[in-house]
Parts: structure tokens; sequence; C-alpha cells
């Protein structure tokens, strides 16, 4: 009995969706938007986010490992698509340029150390670039989520006022379903605010642990060059 009481008041409120008219409508039809859009990125970015963790735990290993540069670079090219790989493929040519104007004669210089960190550079913001992408989108779903929510709700109260007064009757017949249409929207705009925010914050710590290691894996990588080659 309980469970078909909840079961039907489940099917009033979409009920109450689908019903719904107007400017309440197209409100309801963009928080589901959010809603879905929200959901396909969190799962999205938790699997690139994985993703990339194993390919930069998986190069670290090689890296470490006592292999040359030209081995390291077959195992980046080869292996999923890691930010360490990326880094160090963009200083392995840096420097391989370096390496062959010292073959050509050229003496080694202190422009040659700051041209392989500014590759470094240049290619760890590439990275971070890609991994902040999408991250926006939730930043304006949750800050936009609650208030088209609030929208929704307002307009819905001013319909139910504008029927108080075409009707003249102020039963709570005639003002509950306008008003509890315009709560939907509120509800909804909550829905997909809140996931939003926690897993904006969640991947964001994401991201600035990634770049923690990408600098530290820079500052590794430049340390060695200049021992061995500048």
């Amino acid at each position: 009995m309980l469970l078909t009481v909840a079961a039907q008041k489940s099917l009033d409120i979409v009920d109450m969706a689908l019903n719904s008219t107007g400017m309440v409508f197209l409100d309801l039809l963009v928080l589901v938007s959010f809603s879905i859009l929200t959901w396909y990125i969190i799962f999205y970015k938790t699997y690139y986010y994985w993703r990339i963790k194993q390919a930069n735990r998986q190069f670290l290993d090689v890296f470490w490992s006592g292999k040359t540069l030209d081995e390291i670079k077959n195992v980046a090219e080869t292996t999923g698509r890691g930010n360490l790989g990326a880094v160090f493929i963009a200083g392995w040519h840096e420097l391989a340029k370096l390496k062959q104007r010292q073959v050509d004669g050229a003496a080694g210089s202190l422009s040659d150390v700051q041209n392989l960190e500014r590759a470094l550079k240049r290619s760890a913001m590439q990275e971070i670039t890609r991994l902040e992408s999408l991250l926006p989108v939730l930043a304006t779903v949750a800050a936009t989520a609650p208030f088209l929510g609030l929208f929704g709700t307002v307009w819905g109260i001013m319909e139910s006022f504008t029927e108080i007064g075409m009707q003249g009757n102020t039963t709570l017949a005639t003002v509950a379903p306008g008003i509890v249409d315009a709560l939907v929207t509120t509800a909804l705009g909550l829905m997909a605010a809140i996931p939003a925010v926690i897993a904006y914050n969640y991947f964001l710590r994401q991201v600035r642990l990634v770049v923690a290691d990408m600098e530290t894996f820079a500052n590794d990588f430049l340390n060695i060059a200049q021992r061995r080659w500048l």
C-alpha cells in the first residue's frame, strides 16, 4: 500500500512537469538539459582523469627505469596519452635541437636552458588546457541552474495570481496547482546545480594534482638535461 502511494506521488510530479506550459515548460526543458549535460561530463571526465593517471604512472615507471631518452620517447608515443609523456616529448624535441647544434660546433649557453624550459612550460600549458576542458560548463551550470529554477518558480507564481485575478477565486484548489508546478522548477534547478558544484570542485582538485606532477617532472627533466648535455 505504501509503495503504491509513493509511486503515485512520483507519477504526479512527472505529470506536473509534463503538463507545464509556456515559460515554465521552457525553463524545465533547459534545466533537464543542464542535468543531462552535467552527468555526461561527470562520467566522461571521471574516466578521462583515471586514464590520465594510469598513463602518467606507467610513463614515470619507464622514465626512472634507466632507459635512454630515445627509448623513453618511443614508450611515450606508443603508450596511452598521458600529460607527462606529452611534456617529455616536447622537451625531447627541443633537447634534440640543442644537441644537434652542439654537434655542429655551437657551444652551450644559458639561452639553451631557457629554450628547453620554455618548451616544457608551453607543453605543460597545453596539457592544462586539455585537463580543464568542460570544467567551465560545470561551473556555468552550478551558477545558473538555481537562478533558472527560481525564475521558473516566480513565473509560475505570477501565472497563479493571474489566474486568481481572472477567476476571482482564492481557494486552495485555484492557487495550489500553479504554485506546485512552479516549485518543480526550483527542485530541478537544485538537482542540476548540486552535482555540478560537487563535480567541479572534485575535478578541479584532480587538475591541481596533475599540474603539480607536471611541474615536478619538468623540473626533474630540466635538471637531468643540464647535468648531462647542457
